[in-house]
């Protein structure tokens, strides 16, 4: 009679090769799958279904779970290497979770969008995103092209990707550890039908973990922006981040204060909550530009949760000038970067 293991191998045999299934683990009736495979992402919530219906037939399996795992490639190039197409890449990152750093990283890559300019957000958190909720995509399922590139989502004229996208539908957790969360980062970036993009936009996960270095190994990077609260208490939280992409030798472009006081929507009157500053020193401390410093408005998370960034719904109200008003001295910031990285000497003369 057949191990359980043997069992879950034959009912595979006929999509998996033996040396593509590695590893079988169960534990209760929970078979847990390791599956090696280059088939691409788009394709891998259904190929993991299939692999579930299949093993799910057999006699006291109560549920299953696929690991995917990249091939090993011997030839794989090293060192960071640009994105076709993608003219500028900016991270968006905080010491920190609760700042706000998604709803300041979307709305900014909206302001470009509305100025013109060709626009990609990636969400690079892969336990917590909350783009697509955010660009109202959070329905779309992963398709991929003929040269087997996940194609983006399109939320007016922004092109998104997102974990969600690949995940099964009624998935709430991707529960990984810090390897996979790399690697699929990396996957995220380079398997994707980007197209032609004036700057991609992205949104990292809170902290100092594996999703900021798999991004500065894979991609050079024009530039970071750090997203901090008011409070002295997130001064830490600020330097922390600044010191990890300097660490990694990506140039900070500059520093964002998000909730720095309470509009009221009764009266206008902008009330103070927090202590007040944190966003100025850390620019100071660093040599950095404070790009924007944003009070809370009632009217910015509703517009989040509902789908469409205060840009795109309410595009000549304070908050949406507030933001576009950022992003130009972020582009503007990227320009002086990208001079100093040349090499660029600016001279004048005189009659």
């Amino acid at each position: 009679m057949k191990t359980r293991i043997e069992q879950v191998r034959s009912t595979l045999a006929d999509i998996l090769k033996p040396e593509q299934v590695p590893e079988i683990k169960e534990s209760e009736g929970r078979i847990t799958v390791s599956v090696v495979t280059d088939v691409p992402m788009g394709q891998k919530p259904g190929f993991a279904e299939e692999v579930k219906r299949r093993v799910g037939t057999l006699d006291g399996v109560k549920e299953v779970f696929v690991a995917f795992q990249a091939p090993a490639q011997a030839d794989a190039p090293q060192g960071p290497a640009p994105l076709e197409g993608v003219k500028r890449i900016l991270a968006v990152g905080s010491g920190k979770g609760g700042v706000g750093k998604s709803t300041v990283a979307v709305n900014l890559a909206a302001a470009l969008v509305r100025k013109g300019l060709k626009i990609g957000l990636l969400d690079a958190d892969i336990h917590g995103p909350s783009a697509a909720i955010m660009t109202g995509t959070r329905n779309h399922r992963a398709a991929a092209d003929e040269q087997r590139r996940v194609i983006p989502a399109n939320a007016h004229g922004l092109k998104v990707i997102s974990i969600a996208f690949l995940t099964p539908p009624g998935q709430q957790a991707v529960v990984w550890r810090g390897p996979l969360v790399g690697r699929m980062v990396t996957q995220l970036l380079t398997n994707v039908a980007w197209g032609e993009l004036d700057l991609l936009v992205v949104d990292l996960p809170p902290g100092t973990g594996d999703a900021v270095l798999s991004l500065a190994q894979t991609v050079p990077l024009s530039g970071a922006l750090v997203v901090t609260t008011p409070q002295d208490v997130a001064l830490l939280d600020v330097e922390k981040a600044v010191e990890m992409f300097q660490s990694v030798r990506v140039p900070v472009t500059g520093v964002i204060e998000n909730m720095a006081g309470f509009v009221c929507p009764e009266c206008g009157h902008e009330t103070h909550i927090f202590l007040q500053g944190a966003g100025e020193k850390a620019a100071k401390k660093f040599n950095l530009p404070l790009l924007g410093s944003f009070p809370i408005d009632t009217s910015i998370t509703p517009s989040g949760d509902e789908g469409t960034p205060i840009v795109f719904s309410q595009p000549d109200g304070a908050p949406a000038k507030a933001f576009a008003a950022c992003a130009d001295k972020m582009m503007a910031r990227l320009d002086e970067l990208a001079s100093a990285s040349a090499g660029t000497v600016n001279l004048t003369w005189d009659a």
